[in-house]
């Protein structure tokens, strides 16, 4: 197959779907970051920060921010009894209390996605 026919198959394909004639079936993310943060907590903007910049590197992570002063907060942090902020949860497990460091961070993110 040529490169024009590579071309024009990816092109016909992209119709397709915006036509509705092929289902899309959206990516079920690998890796969920949740970052338990407090409205008042000095850290936590960083720990966010960290948490998005691995997810906008990485394809099938995605971060989330959760407020203890929200009802999913308080649940969250319920559940997994936290006790303090920032609290990162890696695929519904505490896996860091505080602001790790970032290469930690990033190297444990890759072991979710490697498994």
């Amino acid at each position: 197959m040529d490169e024009l026919e590579m071309i024009r198959r990816k092109k016909m394909l992209e119709l397709m779907k915006k036509a509705g004639i092929i289902e899309v079936k959206p990516k079920k993310p690998k890796v969920i970051i949740e970052v338990i943060t407090s409205p008042t907590c000095p850290y936590c903007p960083i720990a966010w920060a960290m948490a998005q910049e691995i997810a906008r590197k990485y394809d099938g992570v995605i971060a989330k921010e959760v407020s203890v002063a929200t009802p999913e907060g308080q649940r969250k942090a319920m559940e997994h009894n936290i006790m303090g902020t920032p609290t990162i949860l890696i695929n519904n497990r505490v896996e860091f209390i505080g602001v790790p460091n970032f290469a930690e961070f990033e190297r444990r993110v890759r072991q979710y996605l490697s498994t």
